[in-house]
């Protein structure tokens, strides 16, 4: 255990340390009392890029692991004896995440079976090979993986064990819950309307995503949404103004499309800034702008080459005279994906098939009796802590009186319209609890403070205070007895690791068929299993006429 919590402070230094290098960077921003707990959210943005860069000319190897873990442990240190007067928060802000990363971690089973089907086996295949052209011909999920595979990715090394590429996933939520913790009670004091917001937001962080074994790229996905919801609110005039801020909020909604390609429409919100914003040239002509269009372009240019399309698996976005792109599996995988997000598998009467299914809202009758239950279920603990939080801002109201405030603001319209926007293209497309997770709940969020607004609710400055350290204790309690349960009854197994290569979780590396031509091992065939982290690369369905060719360094698989 001591080793084990080692790991996951080292791990998480090495993130605080690219962080704070990032934002030196790019926005020339000092380390102050305030931005300590943002740091770390720009180290992981970092960490992905930097990946992603750099296996488009090498394997992401334990070599380039180590560099990177002594990188950053220099970088730290210096950032430390930069800021001495500083040093005993950064260090609580590290103990404190490791701590929530431990018990997040800590005999905890990975999520299955998409770890298992794609996110695991991609991790390995970046670690052992520099980026293959057309890899979604050996495994068409390939096309969707996450930049968050990409920071899992880079934890390989010489020094921890290489299940410790799971540890970067927790420390978003950690890093996340405690920056979302501190805006709360920052804004507190600034009698901001924000701060209720945040408090909202850390309340389903809290109940939504405090299970590891919950966690896939959505989630992390709909962390990084907070995120960026949180820093419009936060500076939404500054962005408008000031080079710094905006680039900020390009690159948060940059690393946000390339944690899942659904979040393409992200990008419009910095587009919609820019031309409402003064100085334009300014604000493109920087290293912070520069930066931000290579990081777009590097994913853009990853995903081309993995499997000819732009936006896997978006057929308009497809270039279809390369001979790796595959027109007919692409095509597939668009019109299933859409169907079984519309809860397809359980259409009670006659099966239709994907196309006629996803049309002119077949699917809406089959989707209100299943999944839209589902979601009731998976949003029940929050509504019912809003509701507890209505009752008991109605009992304040007797006791003080109260006044609307205006929410006629533009960062509240905003971030309210844009939301509802994204919350109703989730629906029409791909009405999927764990697709739609963060634009529910933020659109849940303004529906309330509306409402709390509309009755005069909205609590005094010392009420608020009260309320909200009561509730995140509370909560913060939840989230720590449902992690500690799941510890004590499992202590005996002594599986502390995340099991990375076993469904059986027995740590057992899985040892699959070998597929050859000409003296070649062209992928592993799993036989229908899940491959997690095994020998790469691997699919778990037999692939007919595969073809494979090394131009210069370069492996290129493709189908007849």
């Amino acid at each position: 255990m001591v080793i084990f919590f080692f790991n996951i402070f080292i791990i998480n230094c090495i993130i605080f340390s690219f962080g704070n290098l990032l934002t030196n960077l790019l926005f020339n921003e000092k380390l102050n009392n305030e931005n300590i707990s943002e740091k770390p959210i720009y180290g992981i943005i970092f960490l992905s890029f930097l990946a992603l860069l750099i296996n488009f000319i090498l394997p992401i190897n334990k070599f380039i692991g180590t560099l990177t873990i002594f990188v950053g442990i220099i970088n730290f240190v210096l950032i430390l004896k930069n800021n001495i007067n500083l040093n005993k928060k950064i260090f609580k802000n590290l103990l404190i995440s490791t701590f929530i990363c431990l018990i997040l971690l800590s005999y905890s089973n990975i999520y299955r079976p998409d770890a298992g089907l794609y996110h695991l086996p991609y991790v390995n295949l970046i670690n052992e090979h520099k980026i293959i052209i057309g890899s979604v011909n050996i495994n068409f999920r390939y096309g969707i993986i996450s930049i968050a595979q990409y920071l899992s990715a880079i934890q390989n090394n010489f020094i921890f064990d290489i299940k410790s590429i799971s540890i970067p996933l927790a420390s978003i939520f950690s890093f996340f819950i405690i920056f979302v913790i501190k805006e709360v009670f920052l804004n507190i004091k600034k009698k901001n309307i924000n701060s209720l917001i945040f408090f909202l937001i850390a309340a389903a962080t809290l109940l939504n995503f405090g299970r590891f074994s919950n966690y896939g790229n959505d989630a992390i996905s709909h962390i990084f949404y907070f995120t960026l919801i949180i820093f419009i609110l936060k500076n939404f005039y500054k962005i408008l103004s000031d080079k710094n801020n905006f680039n900020k909020l390009t690159l948060i909604s940059v690393y946000l499309f390339t944690t899942k390609a659904f979040m393409l429409l992200i990008l419009a919100i910095p587009f919609i800034f820019f031309i409402f914003s003064n100085k334009k040239l300014d604000k493109i002509l920087n290293f912070g702008s520069i930066f931000n269009i290579i990081f777009l372009l590097l994913w853009i240019i990853k995903s081309t080459l993995i499997s000819g399309c732009v936006i896997y698996p978006i057929e308009k976005t497809c270039l279809k005279n390369v001979k790796y792109y595959n027109q007919e599996r692409t095509v597939k995988e668009a019109v299933s994906g859409e169907a079984w997000a519309k809860d397809w598998v359980n259409q009670s009467k006659k099966k239709l098939d994907y196309s006629l299914y996803n049309k002119d809202f077949n699917w809406l009758e089959t989707w209100k009796k299943n999944h839209l239950k589902k979601i009731f279920e998976k949003l029940a603990p929050y509504l019912f802590f809003l509701l507890v939080l209505f009752g008991i801002l109605l009992i304040y109201k007797r006791e003080n009186k109260t006044k609307k405030i205006n929410l006629n603001t533009k960062e509240i319209k905003f971030v309210s319209i844009s939301s509802l926007v994204f919350f109703l293209l989730w629906f029409l497309k791909f009405p999927l609890f764990r697709y739609g997770t963060g634009f529910i709940i933020i659109i849940i969020i303004f529906f309330l403070v509306f409402l709390i607004n509309y009755f005069k609710l909205i609590p005094k400055k010392k009420i608020l205070l009260k309320i909200s350290k009561i509730f995140l204790i509370i909560l913060t309690s939840i989230f720590l007895s449902k992690n500690l349960i799941r510890v004590s009854k499992n202590l005996e197994t002594n599986k502390l690791w995340p099991d990375i290569y076993s469904e059986k979780n027995d740590y057992i590396k899985n040892v699959f068929q070998q597929i050859s031509r000409d003296n070649q091992i062209y992928y592993y065939y799993s036989k229908g299993k899940l491959c997690m982290y095994s020998k790469s690369p691997c699919s778990n369905y037999e692939i007919k006429n595969l073809n494979r060719e090394k131009i210069f360094s370069y492996l290129i698989y493709w189908t007849d």
